[in-house]
């Protein structure tokens, strides 16, 4: 059965709303709240400093020192950070406070012994989280990964928040990779073509873009155009194959269609990095479909067995589930 990568009006009015929702996330307001502990060493501060200042005007970051912040906190922030130094009562305090008020919290410090837990109810413990590293890198990661999943605001959040975007990123293309895995393996069962695949493609473009700050405009649309070209071409990987070992087309399609959407995930943020960055950047995702063509063919590695084994992973327990 011949396959179209054309989306018919009606996928297509879908995908448009989805862009219209991806530019109505971009623009909710984010409120942040960094409790500053006097001991905390000025390195941290600045560094927490630095990476919460925002990007655009639809955020308010609020800084206080402890024991002159307002508690409970007013306004109700999305996200409170507590920077913590060492001055355990004040921390915990503050973070108690804010866990009460249905904030959630990360106890940012160096150390673990600088991240004090407040004595909670069970139902409260959990918006409570700790955040430490003497390496900066690898505490603003972990910092970024708690501000994404902490908050239904996490467009937003990576829009405003540079260094939270790959975390955004992360999140998005998994839930996408594994929704074409999906697509992959029933749509070989079933015969279908790839609507389903490259409007979730589409989607996908749209969602990143407006994470790292991207309007809904005539060059998003046009971005579009390259995702569907790489979803032609992830189907071709598949056909090549799938006719090779046509009992495991159901699964090749699977890991395909799940690694073909985690590569296009990094070309589409890869893309806007280098805009960012004030470098050239790449041509559209058209290009893009053939760098990622010769990623899985040429260049395959324990990511791309990992990413393949996943998609099939996924897609066997959504046909399991669909036959129960």
């Amino acid at each position: 059965m011949a396959t179209s990568s054309k989306l018919p009006m009606s996928q297509m009015a879908e995908v448009l709303e989805s862009a219209r929702e991806a530019d109505r996330e971009r623009l909710e307001h984010v409120e942040v709240a960094i409790l500053v502990d006097g001991e905390a060493p000025r390195p941290l501060v600045i560094s927490v400093r630095d990476a919460l200042l925002p990007v655009h005007s639809n955020s308010a970051v609020r800084v206080q020192l402890l024991g002159e912040a307002t508690l409970p906190l007013s306004p109700r922030p999305d996200l409170c950070v507590v920077v913590s130094g060492g001055s355990d009562v004040l921390v915990k305090e503050a973070a108690a406070s804010a866990a009460r008020q249905g904030v959630p919290v990360a106890i940012v410090a160096e150390s673990v012994l600088d991240t004090p837990r407040p004595d909670l109810p069970e139902h409260l413990e959990d918006l409570v989280t700790t955040v430490f590293s003497v390496n900066e890198a690898v505490r603003l990661a972990q910092l970024s990964r708690w501000m994404i999943t902490s908050t239904t605001k996490s467009t937003a959040v990576a829009s405003n928040f540079p260094f939270c975007r790959r975390a955004r990123v992360s999140d998005l293309m998994r839930d996408y990779a594994n929704k074409n895995a999906v697509v992959g393996a029933i749509g070989s069962r079933q015969g279908s073509d790839l609507v389903a695949m490259t409007s979730n493609q589409a989607r996908l473009a749209l969602d990143i873009a407006a994470s790292y700050g991207r309007s809904l405009s005539a060059q998003r649309i046009q971005e579009l155009v390259g995702v569907v070209t790489a979803g032609v071409g992830y189907r071709a990987v598949a056909r090549s194959a799938t006719s090779m070992l046509p009992g495991l087309s159901w699964a090749l399609n699977a890991g395909v269609g799940y690694l073909g959407t985690v590569a296009t995930a990094n070309a589409i943020a890869s893309h806007y990095e280098r805009e960012d960055a004030g470098e050239k950047p790449l041509p559209r995702l058209r290009a893009f479909a053939d760098s990622i063509g010769t990623l899985m063919t040429s260049r395959p590695s324990l990511y791309a067995v990992r990413a393949l084994g996943e998609g099939i992973a996924a897609a066997t327990g959504e046909l399991a589930n669909s036959e129960a």
